[in-house]
């Protein structure tokens, strides 16, 4: 294919970019978060620690990556994510970087319904399949929540292991739409 054709493709597919109420534009910018998190998720016992933290997040080729930075109250990095926007089946891959390892793990999928995005995909968990989901719900402008959770009996029943309240540093960060 020659360089004409491929840029041709690239203006073709423009139109068919993630739209405000699909996308992450929303997360562009610098946040403040307070984390809450089950020591160890999967042992029965709800023992919950709770810590501070900063995000920074920004997209890139018009919306169809949203890059994330997850840091700990002291600044030290923790954990990033990439999520992909598949332009033909309107949905996001979500995966999950733990700066522990670097290793760029597989992703949930999902699609915003409104304010709220859901993601869910098969993991295992001690040698057993079980399903993970997280939602994004924009409550408004400069505030957002995420929260994971897990469920052993296909999603009949789900266990929360992490919850995420974003708000927004600055008031000015726009989208890099």
């Amino acid at each position: 294919m020659t360089n004409q054709a491929n840029a041709a493709d690239a203006v073709a597919t423009k139109n068919h970019l993630p739209s405000e109420t699909e996308g992450f534009y929303f997360l562009a910018g610098k946040w403040r978060v307070h984390h809450k998190k089950l020591k160890e998720p999967a042992n029965g016992k709800q023992e919950w620690i709770e810590f501070e933290g900063t995000a920074s997040f920004f997209t890139l080729l018009d919306g169809i990556v949203s890059v994330e930075e997850l840091r700990d109250a002291k600044g030290i990095p923790f954990g990033s994510a990439m999520r992909t926007f598949d332009i033909k089946r309107r949905v996001w891959l979500d995966a999950w970087v733990s700066a522990g390892s670097g290793v760029l793990q597989s992703p949930i999928e999902g699609r915003f319904d409104g304010d709220v995005g859901t993601f869910i995909a098969t993991d295992s968990w001690d040698g057993k399949t079980i399903l993970v989901r997280g939602i994004w719900k924009r409550i408004s402008g400069n505030e957002v929540t995420w929260e994971q959770a897990s469920s052993s009996d296909d999603g009949k029943t789900w266990d929360d292991n992490w919850f995420m309240r974003f708000e927004r540093v600055n008031q000015d960060a726009g989208s890099q739409k």
